[in-house]
Parts: C-alpha cells; sequence; structure tokens
C-alpha cells in the first residue's frame, strides 16, 4: 500500500483521476480517506491534514492499519531564498522539524526531537526515480530541497527568525522551503520504518503576499507532480526500489 498525503483536495485531484477502483472510508471519524489503484499498486489517498500534529497521527494510524509501503507528501510549500521560484518543484532531500526546541531539556540541537534525528532524509532509490521522471519529461524546474517543517505558516521573516543565524535556517542556507505537514509525517514513518518523499510545488517567497495567479500557477503545476509521482508507482510495481 502507497500512502499520498495533502492538506487540501486540490492536492491529490489529479491521483484521484488515475485511480481506479476506488471507495472511501473514514477515520477518526473526521477524515475521508479514498483507497483504489494506481497501476497494480494499492494507493491511500488522504487530505484535508493540516500541520504535522494530524499529518503525524493519520500517518501513524494509516501505517499501522495498512500494509505501507512508501508515503508521498504532496502540496505546496514556500521558499525562504531566491533558489526557488514561485511554481517550481521542491522534492525533499531531507526534513527539518522547524519549532522544535528542546536544547535546554535534552542534549539535542535546535530542531531536533530528544532520541530523534535531526534531519530526516529521503531514500535515495525513491529521490532519483522521481527525479528520472521530472527530468525526462521536461517537466517544471525542479531541484531537491531542505524541507523545514512546522505547525506554523511561516508567512513573515520576523517568524523564522528563532531559527536564523548569519544567513543559515538550522545549519542550512541554500534550497530551503518551509511547509506545515513533512515533519509529522517523517516522525511516523522514522518510527514504523517506512521511507517517505516530499513532493511539493513552491507558492512564493516568505513574507510574500499569496496571490490568484500564484495559486493557479500552482495548481497547474500539480499535474506535473502527479505524473511523476504515477511514474514511480509504476516503477515500484516492476522494480524492487524500496528498502528497509
Amino acid at each position: 500500500m502507497i500512502l499520498i498525503l495533502g492538506s487540501t483536495h486540490d492536492d491529490i485531484l489529479y491521483f484521484e483521476s488515475v485511480m481506479t477502483e476506488r471507495h472511501e472510508e473514514t477515520i477518526f471519524d473526521m477524515y475521508k480517506i479514498e483507497i483504489g489503484k494506481i497501476f497494480n499498486q494499492q494507493v491511500i489517498l488522504a487530505y484535508d491534514i493540516y500541520t504535522s500534529y494530524m499529518s503525524a497521527l493519520v500517518t501513524n494510524y494509516i501505517i499501522s492499519k495498512y500494509f505501507v509501503i512508501l508515503v508521498f507528501v504532496v502540496g505546496k510549500c514556500v521558499t525562504y531564498n531566491t533558489d526557488f521560484k514561485a511554481g517550481e518543484i521542491a522534492v525533499s532531500k531531507r526534513v527539518i522539524i522547524g519549532d522544535v526546541d528542546q536544547v535546554l531539556e535534552a542534549n539535542v540541537r535546535l530542531g531536533q526531537l530528544p532520541h530523534f534525528p535531526r534531519s530526516f532524509y529521503t531514500q535515495e532509490d525513491i529521490s532519483d526515480v522521481i527525479l528520472t521522471s521530472l527530468e525526462k519529461r521536461s517537466f517544471s524546474n525542479f531541484q531537491t530541497a531542505t524541507y523545514i517543517s512546522a505547525n506554523v505558516i511561516y508567512d513573515s521573516v520576523e517568524k523564522i527568525e528563532h531559527a536564523y543565524s548569519d544567513g543559515f535556517i538550522l545549519g542550512h542556507k541554500s534550497n530551503v522551503v518551509f511547509d506545515c505537514t513533512s515533519g509529522g509525517v517523517c516522525i511516523a514513518c522514522h518510527i514504523a520504518k517506512v521511507p517517505y518523499i516530499a513532493v511539493k510545488v513552491v507558492l512564493k517567497k516568505v513574507g510574500e503576499k499569496t496571490n490568484v495567479d500564484n495559486y493557479i500557477n500552482v495548481l497547474k503545476k500539480y499535474a506535473d507532480v502527479g505524473k511523476a509521482i504515477v511514474t514511480t508507482i509504476g516503477e515500484i510495481g516492476r522494480n524492487e526500489i524500496i528498502r528497509s
């Protein structure tokens, strides 16, 4: 089973359009999930998931109930610097929890949960297939990224001052993006030893206002992300590219 998790319904619409044998279930009497097939793989679509609190809860529940072998996190993100432009695709290389500070309580660094790694790395085999798919099809511009994930929306530079030092954010200076769901997914996947990858479209730069044109552009790029992920699902069906 493969889980694809988004925040809004728009985030997973492409996958709905290509899924067969689809049916709905409800978890926690709150969230509707859709279960079906893409190629020969069983796939679960989950959406309406906001914050890493909820993404951790939902991901952990689905992994526990179903035999999940891989989790995709989709949707939109924002960029900190000029390495990414609006409409580009950010493929996760690592995820760091951006709103955790337990430095005074435990022997950890800023952004690190006690007993967990500071950075949650994406499995290279999965990343390689996604990147190759994007490259071969001449899709939108794309790059690998360090995701800083938090339960707050980083819509202003002031909100990231706690993690900013000498041009670096939690030790990273380039290709940094922010979102609100990948952190919780990583925690759940780390515990269950299930690989994950975040593939999101950049909406804007931190501090800029969201405009209709940017959002429409993001929705158009969702198809590119969807095609790349569907190709990856097909590759998983043909090759053993997931290792524990």
